[in-house]
């Protein structure tokens, strides 16, 4: 009983001297502005002057990184290897939590999503994590001492709120079969205010953001009939994740 009783008096006596502040917010997400600034910029100098020595980081598909110069070396060789090659990382908007703990530290943690441009590409979004980020206060300053980075994988897909109505007849025209250069067989079909397309197990619905585009309503893809001779079209592109991925050629 006598150690229960000076467990609690040190843990108060612990949680006056180094109280939990809600009000180091701004500063410990004013350091993670700067520290995520560096990394879209791949400002290693930056970067490292807001780790501790003693960083550790934890990546779900990589494993345990330690120390600063370890995790600085991975920057170097990983996303900032390369030139040709950019990686831009963004917050999910109104994902970030700020949680105060005792002792002159603080976590956040949130959703992020990573953006990728190869040379002479558009940029595309390569997919999304969680994450949780420990920070100390150092003689004033605010470091980043344990990275934590994980539930790495695509960005769970949104359809557009709304669409295009198109007239039956616009429907019908489109409606068809299509050979594709990998797929093979594709049938689309004219469905009350869409089109739904067959291709081997896929099954889609698709709603117009044009005339001549639509969006499928389960998956990022997006359809684009071209070549339309007296308003039949005569090519179907298809591009997953603003990505190219098939061509098809209507057969009848």
């Amino acid at each position: 009983m006598r150690l229960v009783r000076w467990w609690l008096c040190a843990a108060l006596l612990s949680a006056s001297v180094f109280p939990a502040l809600a009000d180091d917010e701004p500063a410990v997400r004013q350091a993670d502005a700067a520290y995520w600034q560096a990394f879209n910029t791949c400002d290693l100098r930056a970067m490292q002057d807001l780790f501790t020595d003693d960083v550790e980081f934890y990546h779900d598909k990589t494993g345990l990184t330690a120390t600063k110069a370890a995790v600085i070396e991975s920057l170097r060789k990983g996303p900032c290897n390369s030139p040709a090659l950019h990686l831009r990382r963004e917050e999910v908007k109104d994902s970030v939590r700020f949680h105060p703990l005792a002792g002159g530290f603080a976590l956040l943690s949130g959703t992020h999503r990573f953006h990728v441009t190869e040379a002479g590409k558009p940029e595309r979004l390569d997919g999304q994590a969680e994450f949780t980020n420990l920070w100390q206060s150092i003689d004033g300053h605010w470091r980043m001492r344990r990275v934590i980075s994980y539930a790495h994988g695509p960005v769970p897909y949104t359809p557009p709120a709304t669409h295009f109505s198109l007239s039956p007849a616009a429907l019908a025209a489109l409606a068809g079969n299509y050979m594709g250069k990998s797929v093979g067989d594709i049938a689309v079909v004219a469905i009350e205010d869409g089109l739904r397309l067959t291709a081997g197990p896929l099954v889609v619905t698709l709603r117009a953001e044009s005339p001549s585009r639509f969006f499928a309503v389960e998956r990022d893809l997006r359809f684009e009939f071209t070549g339309a001779t007296k308003g039949n079209p005569t090519t179907l592109i298809v591009s997953e994740g603003g990505q190219l991925v098939e061509t098809a050629i209507r057969v009848e």
